[in-house]
C-alpha cells in the first residue's frame, strides 16, 4: 500500500507542473488499482478539466458522488463545473450540498455569493459574502464585491467603507483604490476621490490610466460646477 500511496503522490507532483497528459494515464492506472479513493477521483477528473474537457470531468466527478457522497472536494469541483458551464441551479444544489459537511468554507459562500450576483440578487449576495469574510477576514476580493453590489445598489457611502477595508488591506490593490474613487466621486469627496484615481493608475496603468484620466476630467468639471454656482 505504501508504494501506490507513494506513487499518487509522484502523479500530484506531475499535475503540478501543469503536466495534465502525462498525469492522466497515471492516474487511470492508480485508479484501476484503488478504484475508492476520492483524491485520485478527483485529480483525475482535473486532468480533464483543465485540458478543456470538463462534460468528462463532471461525469468522473458525478461517479464519484455516487461512491462518496459527502467528500466535499468531489462536490465542490462537480459543483464549479456547472458554474463554469452557466448551470446556476446545479451549482447552487452541489455548493450547498458542500456547506452541509464544511460550514466553515469561505471559498463555499464565495461562490454562492457569485451565482447571486450573477442572478441579479444582490442582497443576498452581499450576505454569502459577508459570510465568506467571517472565515477569511483578509479576503480582499470578496470587499471589493460587497463595494461593487452596494454600488450597483447605488448606496455608495456603502460602497466606500468597504472599498476601504479592501484598500487598508491590501493598499497593493488597484481596482479596489479606483472603485473607492468613483463611490468617492459619487459622495462629493473629491479630494478622497482624486487620490485613489491616481494611486490606482499609478499601481496598474494598463487597466486603469484611461479611466481615471476621465475620472479627473469629471472630477475638475465638478470642482468647476462648484466654484461658479
Amino acid at each position: 500500500m505504501g508504494d501506490v500511496t507513494q506513487d499518487l503522490g509522484r502523479i500530484q507532483k506531475i499535475l503540478e507542473t501543469g503536466n495534465y497528459d502525462e498525469a492522466r494515464p497515471l492516474l487511470k492506472e492508480y485508479l484501476a488499482a484503488t478504484p475508492n479513493d476520492p483524491l485520485a477521483i478527483r485529480l483525475y477528473g482535473n486532468t480533464f478539466a483543465y485540458t478543456g474537457f470538463l462534460g468528462k470531468a463532471k461525469k468522473i466527478w458525478h461517479d464519484g458522488l455516487r461512491k462518496f457522497p459527502e467528500n466535499v472536494d468531489l462536490l465542490y469541483n462537480y459543483a464549479l463545473a456547472h458554474y463554469l458551464q452557466g448551470n446556476l441551479f446545479y451549482a447552487r444544489r452541489y455548493w450547498k450540498k458542500a456547506l452541509k459537511f464544511s460550514p466553515e468554507d469561505s471559498e463555499i459562500y464565495f461562490n454562492l455569493g457569485q451565482i447571486a450576483r450573477d442572478e441579479g440578487r444582490l442582497k443576498l449576495a452581499i450576505n454569502y459574502w459577508r459570510k465568506a469574510l467571517q472565515f477569511k477576514p483578509d479576503n480582499v476580493e470578496v470587499m471589493n464585491n460587497i463595494g461593487v453590489a452596494y454600488a450597483t445598489l447605488r448606496s455608495f457611502g456603502k460602497a466606500a467603507i468597504w472599498y476601504k477595508k479592501a484598500v487598508k488591506t491590501d493598499d497593493n490593490y488597484a481596482l479596489a483604490h479606483f472603485n473607492l474613487a468613483n463611490a468617492l466621486f459619487e459622495t462629493g469627496e473629491l479630494d478622497g476621490a482624486q487620490k485613489h484615481a491616481e494611486a490606482a493608475a499609478k499601481l496598474d496603468p494598463a487597466s486603469h490610466m484611461e479611466s481615471v484620466t476621465l475620472l479627473n476630467k469629471k472630477i475638475k468639471d465638478k470642482r468647476t460646477g462648484a466654484q461658479t454656482a
